[in-house]
């Protein structure tokens, strides 16, 4: 039961997986992204897809033992997971600091063992599940038209909601109440750009 258990999370995990690099070829070239509400220039958005494809393949080997996940907004390079030593998530962030096309690194890494199968499934669900909280609830209800879900970005890691966007502050406040609300939200850490330029 265990393994048929393991196993259908694994392959849930490579399906979304699979999904979320359909951006990138055979080739390694990084296809233009899909998102035309993005308030990001179609620019930013592929290099945001490149910094992310870049950061993986330039330091990969560094971190080969441990779990560590990029995602670039804007030229803003996250860094999550697990390494482990301080060294190692110093080392992974001087490195990720010199990929061309990132402007700044946010090093969330924690130093500790690896997530487990069943925690990066539980992100997967997190995600989606805030995900779909904030397209519902800002299409209908108390916060309709507050906000467009295709300007919040959205990762969890160890069950810890990550929130980035070009936002304004009540958009910012908007999105933070709703992944509050979600369920199974340990945490929510929000990375937003604030810019009162987008009001309405």
């Amino acid at each position: 039961m265990i393994k048929s258990y393991n196993f259908f999370i694994l392959i849930f995990l490579f399906i979304t997986q699979l999904v979320g690099c359909a951006a990138v070829g055979v080739t390694g070239v990084v296809a233009p992204p899909l998102s035309f509400a993005d308030r990001r220039s179609t620019e930013i958005q592929i290099i945001d897809q490149k910094n992310e494809f870049k950061a993986i393949i330039e330091i990969q080997e560094t971190y080969k033992d441990a779990n560590v996940s990029f995602v670039s907004f804007n030229q803003t390079l996250v860094i999550t997971g697990e390494v482990p030593s301080d060294e190692l998530k110093t080392k992974v962030e001087g490195l990720a600091k010199n990929v061309e096309g990132v402007e700044e690194v946010k090093n969330f890494l924690i130093v500790g063992k690896n997530s487990s199968l069943r925690s990066k499934s539980l992100d997967v669900i997190s995600t989606a599940n805030v995900k779909s909280r904030i397209f519902a609830k800002t299409n209908a209800g108390q916060y309709k038209d507050k906000i467009s879900a295709t300007h919040i970005k959205v990762f969890t890691e160890r069950q810890e909601v990550y929130l980035m966007g070009l936002v304004t502050k009540e958009e910012a406040d908007v999105a933070i109440k709703i992944a509050k609300s979600s369920k199974g939200a340990k945490k929510i850490i929000p990375l937003f750009e604030i810019n009162e330029g987008f009001k309405k």
